[in-house]
């Protein structure tokens, strides 16, 4: 082989160590492997879970039971009216429901003008300080088929305290303005945890402690932009 040409081959050998040598060369290779591998484990990443579909509440067709004994003697009932909110669930049942629920303490309803500004008063709700109810579910698990068991934070009376809700899923519907959802849920809470005392022991026994909740809801599928 010509000597010279293998001078030139030499050459450029050196040239190319030189260059890989380089502090900036190296900062500019480290860079790009950096770069590859982000993007190898973007690409092995698993694709995020489509959203469920979301159903806001009918305010007409949704409402709170709630029920205390009275004097230790009959069990009292009242409710609350034109609950707010929404929730998302899978047409197939495969999660459990979602839900973000508000009651308005100004739509209770126990038939008696009085009781009504009772409870909504500073020895029960408090309404003008605290003005709502509000429920938001952070998990659940299968109790059978449309059947969840549901735990979520229930603020009542400015507390926030966790809880469990049995939750029936009643049926999908087709209403005039498309799909609609219902659901039912059973909860019983202890209202001295939210600090709601009176008449537990002062006055004594006069209602009890138990309070058990049956909520019954309807929603409306939210329509998706194009």
């Amino acid at each position: 082989m010509n000597p010279y040409l293998i001078m030139l081959a030499a050459a450029a050998l050196m040239r190319v160590v030189l260059a890989l040598s380089d502090g900036s060369n190296e900062a500019k290779l480290a860079t790009a492997a950096a770069t590859e591998a982000r993007a190898s484990s973007a690409a092995r990443a698993p694709a995020s879970e489509p959203a469920l579909p979301s159903f806001g509440l009918d305010p007409v067709h949704s409402a709170a039971l709630f029920r205390i004994q009275h004097l230790q003697a009959g069990q009292f009932w009242g409710r609350i009216n034109a609950l707010s909110g929404t929730v998302a669930y899978a047409d197939d049942d495969s999660a459990a429901p979602q839900f973000d629920v508000t009651a308005s303490l100004a739509n209770i309803d126990t038939g008696s003008d009085k009781l009504d500004k009772n409870l909504q008063g500073p020895n029960f709700f408090n309404a003008l300080e605290f003005p709502e109810l509000r429920f938001r579910s952070t998990g659940g698990t299968r109790a059978g088929t449309s059947r969840w068991r549901v735990t979520g934070e229930m603020t009542i009376h400015g507390v926030t305290q966790i809880i469990e809700v049995e939750v029936e899923v009643t049926g999908i519907g087709l209403g005039p303005t498309g799909r609609k959802a219902g659901f039912e849920a059973t909860a019983e809470i202890q209202r001295s945890a939210f600090g709601m005392n009176w008449g537990i022991e002062k006055p004594p026994r006069m209602l009890g402690d138990s309070v058990r909740l049956i909520i019954s809801l309807e929603g409306d599928e939210a329509k998706v932009a194009p």
